[in-house]
Parts: C-alpha cells; sequence; structure tokens
C-alpha cells in the first residue's frame, strides 16, 4: 500500500484517566447528560482498517519519517448532510455517530469550526464512559480548522447544541476521522501498541541522575501530536531577544506541522526507573511562521500562552557557525516518555547524512553518543551545546542503541538566515547567543485595555515595559499578560487611535500576578494612501506629518498611513526623497472618526551613472587581490540575494568560510562626469570574525573605497555606516579602519551622497580583508545603484483647449522647456495615463480627438529631452 506523505490534521494523545485536556475545554455538561434524547441517531460506519499492515509498514520507516497512530478516513460530515436534529428547551441539538470498527479510539479534523455564541461541542463514547468538551467559540483557530484529542473505543458520537437566539448560524464540519490502530490508552505491559516503554533501552529518563542539570532545558522539550500522516515528532519552545514568553516551537521542516497540531508538555517518566508520564498538559492549535528546507526548520507559534502551571521554559540559543565541544539532546523516541543523550566530543559541520567536513555546512553531525541515542519521534528535538542553548534540531540519522552512530542536527545558524531571526530576534539587534527564559522565575502583570468613552475592549493595544524590555498585544477581550521578573516597573498603554497613557509602581512578586488596567481615550485619526502622481503607484515609506503639531508617521508597503491626532482642524504635510513634497491644509479631525486624506506626489526625474544587480554577470565589474600571498575570494553568487537571485559575494563558492589573508578588491566600471547630487545606495550581508575581548572591534571586515579621477582609492564614509573598528594589531590588510563585519544576516541598505565628487570620473571599490585564523562566511553586495534627482519640470502655463471640426487643437504660453509631452487620460486623477506623443512646438494638434463621445482629459509638461 502506498502511504500518501501529505500533512493532514492532527489529535493529542491522553491516558486513561484524563478526561479532557488536549484542547482547553470550556466545561459544562452535554444535554444528553442533563435529559432523556430520542435513542434515533444517525450513524456512520467506515471502512475497516488493517491494524498488521499499518504496524508492518511503520516497521520499516527511518527517523525522519514522523511516527504515526492512526489511520484518516477522509469524510464529509456536515450539520447539513448528516447527524440528527432535535428540538430542545431554549434551542436544538444535533448528533452524529460514527463507528470505526476496532478502533482503540477515534479521534476527528474539522474543515470548519465556526459557531456562535452561546453553542456548545461535546464528543464521548458509549454511555458516556468518557466525554470531552465543551469546546465553544472560545476554541476557534483563526483558520475555523480544528481537531479533537482521541477518545477510546470504535465510536464516538458528536453532539452539538445551538441556542434558540442563533438558530442556523453555526457551521461543523469532520473532513477527517482517524481510526487509531495504536492504543493511546492501554498501558499493560504485554500491550505491544502501547508507545510507553518502546523506546530502545540504552535510553535515559530525563529525571535520572544524568539529567540534573538540564531540568530546565528539560521544562521546554514538547512532542507533537502531528497532521504528518498522524506521526510523532518533537520540538522546543524557543526564546527570543524580547525575553516575553512568546510560545515559539522549533521543529523539522520535515515533520510538516499543521495548524491544528497538539503540542504535548512534561510527558516524562516520574522516576529514574521506567514509568508512564502525565500527558494532560498539552496546547492545541498553531501558527505556521518559518521554515526551510536546508536546515530542515519550521518555527510555528502556539495559538495560547503555556499555562504557568505547565513550568514552561524558553530555551536559548546560539546563532554562532562554530562547533560545540559537547552536546546533549533531549528527545520523545518512538513517542516515549521524554529522554536525554550525551555527545562527549564537538560536533562536526557536514551535509544532511554526509561525513565530508564542512559539505555544505547546513547540519551539525553527531558521530557517536557516548550516553543514549534518537529514534524515530525524536524529529526535531533540539540539540544543545555546552552552555545548554540550541544549535539545531534533529533531522535524521543512523543512531539506534545497536548502532550508535551518525546523526544530523539543521544548523540554527543556517536556519537564522533562512528567516528564523525574524521571529527570535524581532528587535534587530543581531545578538548570536541568548539565555533561556523562565516565565515563572517571577511573576505576571495582567489587565484589561478599554475604550474610556465606551468601555469596550481594545484589540491590538500594545503594554510594554517603558524604557524596554517585554511586550504584550491584547487579545479580541483586551486582555494582555506580561511575565516579568520580581521588580517594580512601569507599563506604556498605546494604540493608534488612542492617547498613550503609562501606569507606574507595577510591583512584580514570584509566582503572584499583578492587575494592572487601562483605559484609553480615543483620538481622531487621519489616514490615506500616499500615491505617485504620475502612475498612481503607492509610495512606500512616505512620511507625513501634522504641521507644527508634531505628530509623524511613515507609509507602509502599500502606500498606507494612519495618523492619531488631536481633535480639531490640522495641515498635513507629505514627503519623500526624491518627491516635490505637498500640503494638504484645514483637514478636519473629530473623536473617535477617521477622517481620510490622500495625496499623490510628483516624482523628480531620476537619472542612473550606475545601476547594477548582478543578474547578468556584472558587466564591467573586476575583482583580484592585492597580490603576493593575500588572496580573492569574490565571485558572483546565488547563496544570498537581495534582489532576484545573484549577488556579489566575498566568500566561498558554497555557503562555507572565506579563506585566511583575504585582500579582495571588488571594482565597478568607471562612472563618468558624475552628475550633480549623485547618491551612492547598495545592500549587503556580513559574517565576520569580530574580537572576542573588545566588542566593537574586529578581526575581519569590509570597507567602501572611491578613486577620483584615477588617483588612489580611499575610504568613504556610509549611512548607517561601518560597525566595528578592525583591531590595530591585526595581520589583516585594513588594520585600524572603520568597518563592516560581525553578523548583519539581514540585507542592510548603505547610503552615501556623492556631491563632493560632482564632474569627476569616479570608481568605487569593495574592499574585504581577513587575518591568519577564525573564518566565516563573508560579505554579499547586491543592487549597487548610483543615481541623481533631476528637476521636477512644471507644466507650461496658459494652456487652452479648441475644437476645430473633430480635432483637438491644444496651445499653450512658450517657455524655457526645449521639448514637450502630451498626455492623454479619461480619469481626472490619473492625469498621465497615456503618452500620445512630444514635440518642440507650443501648439499640438490631437487628429480626430473630437470625433468620440468618450470624455478626455489632457496634460502638458516640459520636458527636456531626457
Amino acid at each position: 500500500m502506498n502511504r500518501s506523505r501529505i500533512m493532514f490534521l492532527l489529535a493529542a494523545l491522553l491516558s486513561l484517566t484524563a478526561i479532557s485536556f488536549a484542547q482547553v475545554s470550556q466545561g459544562g455538561v452535554a444535554i444528553s447528560q442533563q435529559m432523556t434524547l430520542s435513542s434515533a441517531v444517525d450513524s456512520r460506519a467506515l471502512p475497516a482498517v488493517d491494524h498488521a499492515a499499518m504496524l508492518a509498514e511503520d516497521a520499516t520507516e527511518s527517523k525522519d519519517v514522523p511516527l504515526r497512530f492512526g489511520y484518516p478516513h477522509d469524510v464529509n460530515f456536515n450539520l447539513a448532510n448528516s447527524g440528527t436534529w432535535e428540538d430542545v428547551k431554549e434551542g436544538r441539538v444535533w448528533r452524529l455517530r460514527i463507528e470505526s470498527a476496532h478502533a482503540y479510539s477515534i479521534n476527528l479534523v474539522f474543515d470548519r469550526f465556526d459557531i456562535p455564541v452561546g453553542a456548545t461541542l461535546f464528543l464521548y463514547n458509549h454511555n458516556h464512559e468518557y466525554v470531552i468538551g465543551s469546546f465553544t467559540e472560545a476554541n476557534e483557530f483563526p483558520d475555523k480548522q480544528f481537531a479533537t484529542q482521541p477518545v477510546p473505543g470504535d465510536a464516538i458520537t458528536l453532539e452539538y447544541f445551538e441556542p434558540e437566539t442563533h438558530i442556523g448560524e453555526g457551521e461543523i464540519s469532520v473532513m477527517r476521522v482517524v481510526h487509531a490502530y495504536r492504543d493511546m490508552f492501554g498501558r499493560a505491559e504485554d500491550n505491544p501498541l502501547d508507545d510507553f516503554n518502546e523506546s530502545g533501552s540504552c535510553n535515559n529518563n530525563v529525571i535520572c541522575p544524568e539529567g540534573d542539570l538540564w531540568q530546565n532545558q528539560t521544562s521546554g522539550v514538547v512532542m507533537l501530536l502531528t497532521s504528518g500522516n498522524f506521526r510523532f515528532c518533537s520540538g522546543s519552545l524557543i526564546n527570543n531577544t524580547a525575553n516575553n514568553a512568546t510560545p515559539y516551537i522549533l521543529t523539522a521542516n520535515h515533520c510538516s506541522p499543521s495548524t491544528t497540531n497538539i503540542f504535548m508538555f512534561n510527558y516524562e517518566s516520574p522516576t529514574c526507573a521506567n514509568a508512564d508520564g502525565l500527558t494532560s498538559q498539552t496546547v492545541a492549535g498553531c501558527q505556521l511562521l518559518a521554515n526551510s528546507s536546508p536546515s530542515d526548520f519550521y518555527l510555528v507559534r502556539l495559538n495560547s500562552n503555556v499555562p504557568s502551571n505547565y513550568n514552561p521554559y524558553f530555551n536559548g540559543w546560539n546563532a554562532n557557525d562554530v562547533a560545540s565541544t559537547n552536546s546533549v539532546g533531549i528527545h520523545h523516541p518512538s513517542g516515549d516518555v521524554k529522554k536525554i543523550s550525551f555527545d562527549t566530543n564537538p560536533t562536526t559541520s557536514t551535509s544532511y547524512l554526509g561525513t565530508t567536513s564542512p559539505g555544505d555546512g547546513t547540519h551539525w553531525r553527531i558521530a557517536t553518543w557516548e550516553d543514549g541515542t534518537t529514534e524515530g519521534g525524536s524529529s526535531g528535538s533540539p540539540l544543545f551545546d555546552q552552555n545548554h542553548r540550541i544549535t539545531g534540531q534533529l533531522h535524521g540519522g543512523y543512531a539506534s542503541c545497536s548502532n550508535n552512530v551518525d546523526d544530523y542536527y539543521g544548523k540554527l545558524a543556517r536556519s537564522m538566515t533562512a528567516g528564523l531571526r525574524t521571529y527570535l530576534d524581532p528587535s534587530g539587534s543581531g545578538v548570536m547567543t541568548l539565555d533561556g527564559y523562565d516565565p515563572n522565575a517571577g511573576g505576571f502583570a495582567s489587565g484589561t485595555v478599554l475604550n474610556a468613552t465606551s468601555l469596550q475592549p481594545i484589540s491590538g493595544a500594545t503594554v510594554s515595559v517603558a524604557g524596554g524590555g517585554q511586550t504584550a498585544t491584547t487579545n479580541a477581550s483586551g486582555v494582555y499578560t506580561l511575565a516579568l521578573a520580581p521588580n517594580t516597573y512601569t507599563l506604556a498603554f498605546s494604540k493608534v487611535g488612542y492617547i498613550s497613557d503609562t501606569t507606574y509602581s507595577v510591583v512584580i512578586t514570584f509566582g503572584n500576578t499583578t492587575t494592572a488596567n487601562k483605559n484609553l481615550v480615543a483620538m481622531p485619526v487621519i489616514a490615506g494612501t500616499v500615491t505617485n502622481a504620475a502612475t498612481s503607484a503607492p509610495i512606500p515609506s512616505a512620511t507625513v506629518n501634522v504641521v507644527g503639531g508634531g505628530q509623524s508617521t511613515t507609509t507602509n508597503a502599500s502606500g498606507i498611513y494612519y495618523l492619531s491626532v488631536p481633535a480639531g482642524m490640522h495641515d498635513v504635510a507629505f514627503s519623500k526623497a526624491g518627491h516635490l513634497s505637498d500640503t494638504t491644509y484645514d483637514v478636519s479631525a473629530a473623536a473617535g472618526d477617521t477622517t481620510t486624506a490622500n495625496k499623490a506626489l510628483w516624482a523628480f526625474p531620476i537619472t542612473y551613472s550606475l545601476n547594477e544587480n548582478f543578474e547578468s554577470g556584472g558587466t564591467g565589474w573586476t575583482h583580484s587581490s592585492a597580490g603576493g600571498s593575500w588572496v580573492d575570494d569574490w565571485h558572483i553568487s546565488t547563496e544570498r540575494s537581495y534582489s532576484a537571485t545573484h549577488s556579489y559575494k566575498c566568500g566561498s563558492t558554497t555557503t562555507g568560510q572565506y579563506r585566511n589573508l583575504n585582500d579582495a578588491r571588488l571594482l565597478s566600471p568607471t562612472i563618468n562626469a558624475l552628475p550633480a547630487g549623485a547618491t551612492l545606495s547598495f545592500w549587503m550581508q556580513v559574517e565576520a570574525e569580530l574580537s572576542s575581548s573588545y566588542p566593537d572591534s574586529a578581526y575581519d571586515g569590509g570597507i567602501l573605497e572611491i578613486s577620483v579621477n584615477g588617483g588612489a582609492f580611499t575610504r568613504i564614509n556610509t549611512v548607517p555606516g561601518y560597525n566595528k573598528t578592525v583591531r590595530a594589531s591585526t595581520t589583516g590588510p585594513i588594520s585600524g579602519q572603520p568597518c563592516w563585519s560581525g553578523t548583519i544576516t539581514t540585507w542592510t541598505q548603505q547610503t552615501a551622497n556623492l556631491s563632493a565628487y560632482a564632474g569627476s570620473n569616479i570608481q568605487l571599490r569593495f574592499r574585504f580583508g581577513t587575518d591568519n585564523s577564525v573564518l566565516a562566511e563573508g560579505w554579499y553586495v547586491d543592487d549597487v545603484q548610483v543615481y541623481a534627482y533631476g528637476s521636477l519640470i512644471v507644466a507650461p502655463e496658459e494652456l487652452t483647449i479648441f475644437v476645430d471640426g473633430s480635432d483637438v487643437i491644444l496651445r499653450w504660453a512658450d517657455d524655457t522647456n526645449p521639448f514637450y509631452k502630451i498626455y492623454q487620460s479619461n480619469d481626472p486623477d490619473v492625469p498621465m495615463q497615456t503618452l500620445i506623443d512630444s514635440t518642440d512646438q507650443n501648439t499640438y494638434t490631437i487628429v480626430g480627438g473630437a470625433a468620440t463621445d468618450e470624455k478626455l482629459f489632457y496634460v502638458v509638461v516640459g520636458w527636456d529631452g531626457n
């Protein structure tokens, strides 16, 4: 039988004694437990499942395929096409019985779960021996999908109550019924389907003395109950630089997490001798944030914060591409209770399943586990370095109790450059290591943010520790929670459209929650879109400010802005580099209202003296070393790029490291007769050696140099500029100079004003220097531009329009412009829609222009011929 690798939704495991913990249920009692309902219930039977065949398939799989416990029956059961409705007091009840013969348990996957306020859903087996629910609108996921934990037995009944005030508003649709061929509830020693105690005997329980120094890290490791063909993986809570307990889980890309995954915490043996663990501490649902196949990582965010009584720990990380001296793995092998494994030797950098170092440099290789191992189900589990920080997550390998060699972990260092840093370093600090965070090491600030006038909750308000630190955002009910170390804090509350406010002296004590509510006063909002006057395209990053008022903002990628202002009349100024600034006067703003103020800005003409993205090889660009023992690692690369697929890189031809003793010079073509007001712009990333003793110093790095009229090359400064200084004692070629170094793994724009060189012939040189030890990935440069803005040429004066028969004649006052362009439009808001011609005269005839009933508009602008 061919097994699909399509990733489905999933459900969680429970112990036999648990009632309903895999999702956060809302409690209550089903209608059928309160009163006698009709015995007639629609029942649907599903096809048989061959347990032996499924288990035989499982036995052939390697650890880089997640474990599974059930077979998925695809179905289409909803409120309209199945089930039985029955009227009851204050509403109606819908019930559906689903039977899958010989199943150990059944769980359901919903492609639609959207129910109104007051509605409830319960699920139970025969005679209500096992009941889960209620599930209400509070359990809805953003995508309206849902999944339930297994209910023991081979038949399950869904019972949905809908109140009479919301009849017909609910949507419930079951898309998949999972038939468990492994017994998630059996705990007998002779039960071959029980995953407890299924892992190899060489594994160590985390509670054993070997794990004493790793209890914090252990608390962050979770079991994934995944939709990956219903198999198990592992993962870990991971900290971010805000230290704010954002519930991020790092796991493996090949585990293919789904938005309805369930994450089990603290499934551990309570004693060093193997004993079954608690299975009731789970969180359901997640958002899929970032993933990459080369380093096999996937980052998700749980839909709910981790309950404090789970004692979560958000593990720290190490983003340096440097081998650890020894390593520890914490994981759930074969879906068993949590285990810990030890490697006392340095890791090596290699390719997945490779042994050549560094290979493609995407993975850390564990050559041999000295104590413990990994198995199927360990996939996605974290690898820790000697400082208890995550360096990667398990992709796969060959290790087992009988042959304990060769496991491969996708590098966190590589994952950080593939989208992970966006979430783990939201402030863009560029830090390379971060310690773990224990939210229970302190207390909590929590409260509700309301509209001061209507007393309605404000969602999306920001609550932050004044002066920097943790931040939180209010939910749909206006509620926020901040995990804070014991201390006294000032909390700042803000949202666009409201007057920001502050609460002082918020005292946090260990283990306690301090309430800090806030009512914010609504302010008027001026909002609109800033566009290009000629093309109507949105203008991002335009500045919008209230003249004399101090309020200011910038437009987003769609040219949209929102500006909170005091009530009254305001003049709003709009500006953007390369555009003619403009102002809208007397914009009226009233409390609680949003006033629209759009603006179209005229762009200055732009002339490029150099515009190179290296997609066609970089015509006219050359590179070389300084000669002698110096080397040159510049080359066109596809490893990273700002636009399209290519950039220039000084480093290895793979993602490996540059060589010692680079004095590598990348030269631009000569730019002749540089125009007045010229600007240089380029984008870069860099990973180069810093000094471990002097934080502001480097041993390797890059600089930008310029030659004017064939003269010597000298360093020029840019904005935001160099971030480090090369140590004067280095053996590299640029000692003592400011440089770009360290780790800048997001594309960063550098600009330089070249006005001082107007009229000269210039050449640019990107120079990268390295000493004779410690290597890194190198320097990437892309999208190099030298440009100048011209003057905005305004329309000539005294434009008149005459109709002569079927022709339209345009005339205007002659001026200093050598040429004129004539535009036609059928939309007065897009006046320069179509360029119809150009002329050096001050009159122009549009033949047949009046022979149409369509209303047309004409614009004449001066043109300098360029």
